[in-house]
């Protein structure tokens, strides 16, 4: 009888295991060379500050014939201009080209 006790405590222990593990996966956590990586860092201020539910573009859908239209509204349009600074700009501007660029 004490070693089935064993084998299902243990059996709950690793499982526990295994279903803690899987969260710490699901995080958005980026690891420590995507924050240099520019393609990163203008996916995380797009999304961040442009397509969130309350940002300038919350509504606007990028495909490939128009992002061209979208990286020279960065540079023109007060309203976008204002959310973001001219680092985060260059940051989105190579995401948006990196992202739809034909390879």
């Amino acid at each position: 009888m004490t070693t089935r006790t064993y084998g299902i405590l243990a059996t709950l222990v690793i499982s526990s295991f295994i279903f803690t593990s899987l969260r710490v996966f699901a995080s958005i956590n980026f690891p420590e060379e995507s924050a240099n990586d520019p393609y990163h860092v203008g996916k995380i201020i797009y999304h961040r500050k442009l397509a969130c539910p309350n940002c300038p573009m919350s509504k606007t859908i990028i495909d490939t014939s128009m992002y061209k239209s979208v990286i020279e509204r960065l540079n023109t349009d007060k309203e976008l201009m204002t959310a973001l600074n001219e680092e985060e700009r260059t940051a989105v501007t190579y995401y948006l080209e990196t992202l739809f660029t034909p390879r």
